[in-house]
């Protein structure tokens, strides 16, 4: 099964767009308002919110509702499995399904990509909500505990060479700094290739990432070109290209021995990567790793933004 993609395939979450019904509609439940009201607005046979155990509500604070999955398990592709079983999509009659990546967590979107590339489906969708702004700017938490393991995602262990003298770890930079220090400390042996969000989803929040990721020494003074790199944080398709493109330069200078890829930054980015790895990489020695945390905030920003669509065609 082939993953395709197309640098121009997003297309804006429009009135329109919303009221197209689909057979079932996906959500992780937290309370960024974003999230809310594209589940209160988007059209479905049926509508289920997901409730993450990485956000800690109790069943008093679960939002109302008729098709609710909680009690899910803490590993990233048993929790895909069971909140899919838990939300139907074994029914033969479900031809169309769209999810909201905007509240589920980095590696949650990646394993639901790999599940929905095994066990496709006529029409599949992913959506995400931009953010007005982080609610606390630069200072915004995305995670709350100190304890992280950064370890492969499951799913996305590729083989691994011996030969390590050429590792190299792509970074995906974002806001939560201390996650990205984890990650290159973990990989300190690998060059660092830093893949940015630009254009950002606003003006400012470029700005905001490079303040946070100041506070990592390790790569704060790093402005080789070949580094270096840059995608729309919108924009999963042209993430995936921009990977595709500095991998396929950073090889051709010298052969990578391991590649890792943390997808740090935003939810479609994330998606990107993924798409990146589902259509290059499988079967060779390149990982997907994460900073695993425990708890990570329920609400990170204000206000609603432009929503965007993602179609996923598998072939």
């Amino acid at each position: 099964m082939m993953l395709q993609f197309l640098i121009d395939s997003k297309r804006l979450l429009s009135a329109d767009e919303k009221q197209r019904n689909r057979d079932v509609f996906i959500s992780a439940y937290n309370d960024n308002e974003r999230v809310k009201s594209t589940f209160d607005e988007v059209n479905a046979s049926r509508k289920v919110w997901w409730i993450l155990p990485d956000y800690g509500y109790t069943t008093d604070e679960y939002p109302a509702g008729p098709h609710l999955v909680d009690s899910l398990p803490e590993n990233e592709a048993e929790l895909v499995v069971e909140g899919l079983r838990q939300s139907g999509l074994a029914d033969p009659d479900i031809k169309s399904v769209c999810v909201d990546i905007t509240g589920f967590l980095h590696p949650h979107i990646l394993l639901l990509l790999k599940y929905f590339k095994a066990n496709p489906v006529e029409e599949l969708e992913f959506i995400y909500t931009e953010p007005g702004h982080y609610s606390r700017k630069v200072e915004t938490r995305f995670s709350l505990t100190e304890t992280v393991s950064v370890r492969q995602v499951a799913g996305f262990e590729g083989l691994h060479n011996p030969e390590m003298d050429h590792d190299v770890v792509v970074v995906g930079i974002g806001y939560d700094h201390s996650l990205i220090g984890q990650v290159i400390a973990n990989k300190e042996s690998a060059r660092v290739v830093q893949l940015h969000c630009f254009p950002s989803l606003s003006a400012d929040m470029y700005q905001e990432s490079i303040l946070r990721l100041d506070r990592v020494s390790a790569v704060s003074t790093q402005h080789a070109v070949d580094l270096n790199f840059f995608a729309t944080a919108n924009d999963p398709y042209v993430t995936a290209a921009v990977l595709d493109e500095a991998v396929s330069l950073l090889n051709s200078k010298q052969r990578i021995s391991n590649l890792y890829l943390s997808p740090l930054s935003t939810k479609p980015q994330a998606l990107g990567f993924g798409l990146y790895y589902l259509s290059r990489l499988e079967g060779r020695a390149a990982s997907m790793i994460y900073p695993f945390t425990e708890r990570y905030s329920r609400e990170t920003s204000t206000g609603v933004g432009k929503g965007w669509v993602y179609p996923i065609v598998f072939s």
